[in-house]
């Protein structure tokens, strides 16, 4: 004979945090169709669209911090590789504040101060970004026909930061 024994249902506490996890993953299904493999020995190197990017998971709390895989190549990587927030844990609103501290022309110990970071850390993002500016304006100006430019006004905090921002 066997007993059954009966028992009370456990009300799901989980079950909108799962809807929101497969929502979650959902929206990053429709991500990984607009990003390409960044590896430049995949066949499918630069192709997008093309359902060889997936979604794999996510990391850190941000939510730009998604591991998407090659399924090609079986590589894996950040969506946000090749940008300047790449390898930073602090969110991207923080670098975008610490960023505007700086451009309205507070020094580095200062904006560590009011963004609350490590001042080493305000140096980084400024290295970091200042390359990336130097890279876009290499790629953007070149054999630009410019007559007159005025930039004195920039001068001040471009000298200021300038031992800070090269490598």
């Amino acid at each position: 004979m066997i007993n059954v024994v009966e028992y009370q249902a456990l009300p799901d506490m989980g079950s909108s945090q799962q809807d929101e996890k497969l929502a979650y993953k959902e929206v990053m299904k429709e991500r990984a169709k607009t990003l390409a493999c960044p590896n430049e020995e995949c066949e499918k190197y630069g192709a997008i669209g093309e359902g060889n990017v997936v979604f794999r998971n996510s990391y850190g709390d941000q939510p730009s911090q998604n591991l998407f895989r090659c399924k090609w190549c079986n590589k894996t990587f950040s969506e946000r590789n090749g940008t300047p927030f790449f390898g930073f844990h602090l969110s991207e609103e923080k670098i975008v504040q610490i960023i505007k501290c700086l451009v309205e022309g507070n020094g580095t110990r200062a904006t560590a101060r009011i963004c609350g970071v490590h001042r080493d850390t305000v140096t980084k993002i400024i290295r970091r970004f200042g390359t990336h500016a130097d890279q876009i304006s290499h790629l953007f100006l070149q054999n630009y026909p410019l007559k007159e430019c005025q930039l004195d006004e920039l001068w001040s905090f471009i000298k200021k930061n300038k031992k800070i921002s090269q490598p």
